[in-house]
């Protein structure tokens, strides 16, 4: 018999533009991790728990990542994990992301559908580049290496899907557009 539907996955796209608007950097569209929580997410939202409330979609977060993945490679994220390797990432509300819902051709649509997508635009000082102990060791720019949605279960942040790659120098002129496109 065959399956109409795979398993839950997600792709992403990052656009990096200028203060002109001019793209400096495309990575063309990738696949990411859907981790176990986000099944966790969808069944207690089926269920209907009465004990925890759960949220969907609550924000992004956008992490340095380690910097010895730049020398060794990024290290390929497990289905385990449950928040980025940044302690402290830069955080994006939901409020402030586009979601939309997406036809099988990938175009929006007003009525749910099983795809979504998720645009999250990073523009001028932000995240800032983080801070130093002395101006001298200042970085201008915000290394960019993981990025992950986040849900809510009850007060905790649940990991949806996780996204590791090549580092990206975000300045605070330039603008980087994050697309993920989940499908269920």
């Amino acid at each position: 018999m065959e399956e109409k539907y795979a398993s839950i996955r997600g792709i992403y796209r990052d656009v990096l533009k200028d203060q002109n608007s001019n793209v400096i950097f495309d990575s063309g569209w990738v696949s990411n991790l859907i981790v176990d929580r986000c099944r966790i997410l969808l069944a207690a939202f089926m269920k209907n728990d009465q004990n925890k409330q759960t949220w969907g979609i609550s924000c992004l977060k956008v992490g340095q990542g380690d910097e010895d993945w730049d020398n060794k490679g990024t290290e390929s994220p497990n289905v385990l994990l449950e928040g980025l390797v940044d302690p402290a990432p830069f955080i994006i509300d939901v409020a402030d992301l586009d979601i939309v819902y997406l036809n099988e051709t990938n175009a929006e649509v007003t009525e749910p559908t099983c795809r979504i997508q998720v645009t999250a635009t990073l523009g001028t000082d932000q995240p800032p580049p983080p801070p130093s102990e002395t101006p001298e060791t200042q970085l201008s720019t915000y290394p960019l290496r993981e990025f992950g949605l986040f849900g809510k279960f009850g007060d905790e942040d649940y990991m949806i899907d996780c996204i590791r790659h090549p580092v990206i120098h975000k300045d605070v002129s330039t603008t980087l557009i994050r697309v993920v496109r989940l499908y269920f």
